[in-house]
């Protein structure tokens, strides 16, 4: 009869595990956060905004900008259901109906293409009163230049406010 000694087991992979799942949970608190627009400081944006902060980089977007395509793009980036129906009425985003005539005043000194575009590609430099303010902060990651510059013609021809009875 032989006798096994017990084999002795090293905690290493167990620790090594944790560590991983510990770095990888604090890797995705961080992205989400900063996709979320957690922690995020927009003093700096405001306080350096003046009229042609983003004038050059708006006209070049237009330039290229085709607005009945930008209509469509609206839907495929998902942008209508925040700012269309349910979304709008609940207050998610504000209605696009009659936008380019409210971009106009909304933010001063800013033209009312410039505001779109800081709408869109830095969503908490202004707030709006009575709306949720969560839009998604990676619009200025993923939607390309042109794309971009044909959702602000779009926005731009809805000049028409709503109907409110």
């Amino acid at each position: 009869m032989t006798q096994q000694t017990p084999r002795k087991t090293s905690p290493l992979p167990a620790v090594v595990a944790v560590f991983v799942l510990i770095v990888l949970g604090a890797v995705f608190v961080s992205e989400l956060g900063s996709v979320s627009g957690g922690g995020e400081d927009t003093s700096a944006a405001e306080s350096t905004l003046t009229a042609d902060t983003y004038q050059a980089e708006v006209a070049a977007l237009l330039a290229v900008g085709d607005p009945a395509r930008g209509e469509a793009l609206t839907r495929r980036y998902g942008c209508v259901a925040c700012h269309e129906g349910a979304g709008a009425e609940n207050g998610l985003a504000p209605l696009w109906e009659g936008v380019a005539a409210r971009a106009e005043t909304r933010h001063p000194p800013l033209t009312a293409s410039a505001y779109l575009y800081e709408s869109i590609v830095h969503p908490t430099a202004f707030k709006i009163e009575g709306f949720s303010g969560n839009m998604p902060l990676i619009y200025e990651n993923i939607i390309p230049a042109e794309d971009l510059g044909s959702i602000i013609a779009y926005l731009l021809t809805l000049t028409d406010e709503p109907d409110v009875p």
